[in-house]
């Protein structure tokens, strides 16, 4: 090809252009291409799409065809050390971008001294859903990094550039793991900045082979995304750094330990609920968790409404407790477990399930109350032979932003252990209810950290469903101290980001490709 550069510049440009499993979207991205004006146009495509190559590509670009693809970004490296531009530019195969779009992207490469940019997704509508989990992913990275600005902008996405300046940090073999390629430019001095881009929507590559997925399913993209940035949460410190929740965790190993023992001689004990079956459960046994400090308001109406149920034992581990909570449950004649120093954020729940020994456990919150009606349908799931059962909170979050941190945390991680039609479903909110011989092997101590706990059930194959829908959110108490912040993240904000950067790392640490196995049926 002939040189080709922008008007009164110095600074050539190599195009990237990739065909893993379909050619269709070459044509219109190559036209794109040229109004750039770059130096050349690469094109890797898998070797058997060559022959449905137009002639006009053929010509318009320098084709390397590629036997065999490991990944999606497999061909972006081998464009990226065939290219002789100044600087690089990233066509994805999912998406096409107006050229105004695209100059606009390549200016602070050209006039500034920035050596790295990527894209954002545009969000105009509050509360829209964002339609690409995995992206969730890279948003979440980006905090375990302390770059929340760069919100979900990854080299995993595209479009993205880079001068070549950032082929003498990596080399371009690299680029074919992009999650860890960026991980390393972080600290290779370079100057990364990120600018929103709106695809047209009115054109969108028709990619069944690559990214065609029903609502249930991972898509081979997604599943590559996913298999990507889950190998870099193992290089992050543990939990990211982030805040804990102060919890006890020492406390709730000790517990687990003890198989139904109060392990400490510090912790009272009072009150044995008898077990009993009930007509409600055939066979089963039903256990309530209910941890609980300083929530003498709301105690009584909570277990008011448990007591409904019937179940075989309540269980209320009082923690850190200075008013009448722990007399208010010691007076309706429930196993009262009370310890003196706080546990910490759900540390309560791991405790009281090891003291447990229904056949189904069901775990609510002291500080607000649920209708019986509402509790009983998450029992009636693991009746059912549910495993995990979870509050379906989909419709209240309408009003929620897409980019909500802590949304965005609990989507991603769903998607990353297969549940991608869970959606936000999450351990992390009441009501939950687990059936014991699963979750039992997989220790009662993992319960102090819900996503964790989540990803857990989900790796040893167990059954996670949403079941019923209870809007937490009007009724959760909001505690200034934890859920507020003058300035940056709030306390809670922090802890549960903590929590999912956890979970992901169990999933790094396994080595199990979670993402790339079938989902049980339903029943």
């Amino acid at each position: 090809m002939g040189t080709r550069r922008l008007t009164g510049e110095e600074k050539t440009l190599s195009v990237i252009l990739t065909a893993t499993y379909s050619s269709q979207h070459v044509q219109r991205q190559m036209e794109a291409s040229l109004k750039l004006a770059p130096l050349e146009i690469i094109l890797v495509s898998a070797a058997n799409l060559l022959g449905e190559l137009p002639d006009s590509i053929v010509a318009g670009c320098s084709v390397h065809g590629v036997d065999h693809l490991a990944s999606p970004f497999s061909a972006r490296a081998i464009g990226a050390a065939q290219a002789r531009g100044d600087i690089l530019l990233f066509l994805g195969e999912d998406r096409f971008y107006p050229v105004s779009s695209l100059q606009r992207f390549l200016c602070p490469l050209h006039y500034q001294q920035v050596d790295l940019m990527l894209s954002e997704e545009v969000v105009r509508e509050r509360g829209r859903q964002r339609t690409e989990l995995v992206r969730g992913i890279s948003q979440l990275l980006n905090e375990g990094y302390g770059h929340p600005e760069w919100r979900e902008a990854s080299l995993v996405d595209t479009p993205h550039a880079f001068t070549k300046k950032v082929l003498s940090k990596i080399p371009a073999e690299e680029l074919a793991h992009p999650a860890q390629a960026f991980r390393k430019l972080l600290s290779s001095g370079i100057l990364i900045r990120t600018m929103p881009m709106e695809p047209l929507q009115e054109w969108v590559p028709f990619q069944p082979e690559l990214l065609g997925a029903c609502l249930s399913e991972l898509s081979i993209w997604e599943q590559a995304v996913i298999e990507e940035q889950v190998a870099a949460f193992s290089c992050l410190p543990i939990r990211g750094g982030l805040e804990d929740g102060q919890r006890k965790r020492e406390v709730a190993e000790q517990f687990a330990q003890q198989r139904g023992r109060t392990p400490l001689h510090q912790v009272k004990q009072w009150g044995k609920w008898p077990l009993r079956s009930t007509k409600h459960y055939g066979e089963d046994r039903l256990s309530v968790i209910i941890p609980a400090c300083n929530e003498e308001r709301t105690i009584g109406n909570v277990l008011r409404e448990v007591l409904q149920l019937a179940p075989a034992e309540i269980i209320v581990v009082v923690n850190g407790s200075c008013d009448q909570t722990a007399r208010i449950a010691r007076e309706h004649g429930v196993t009262t477990v009370e310890i003196a120093e706080p546990l910490g954020v759900d540390t309560g729940r791991a405790v009281g399930a090891s003291l447990a020994r229904g056949d189904i456990l069901l775990f609510v919150d002291a500080d607000f109350v649920i209708p019986a009606m509402d509790l009983y349908p998450f029992v009636r799931a693991c009746q059912h032979h549910v495993e995990v059962a979870l509050n379906d909170q989909r419709r209240f979050l309408s009003g929620v932003p897409s980019r909500d941190g802590v949304l965005t945390a609990r989507q991603a991680l769903n998607a990353a252990i297969n549940r991608k039609g869970l959606g936000p479903g999450s351990m992390l909110v009441v009501p939950f209810a687990l059936r014991r011989e699963s979750f039992a092997p997989i220790g009662w101590q993992l319960l102090t950290c819900p996503p964790k706990a989540q990803a857990a059930a989900a790796l040893a194959g167990l059954d996670i469903r949403l079941v019923h829908e209870v809007d937490s959110f009007v009724r959760n108490r909001i505690r200034p101290a934890k859920n507020l912040a003058a300035s940056g993240r709030s306390l809670a904000f922090q802890q549960i980001l903590g929590d999912h950067i956890e979970a992901f790392q169990l999933l790094a640490e396994s080595g199990v490709k979670i993402w790339k196995q079938s989902v049980k049926a339903g029943w």
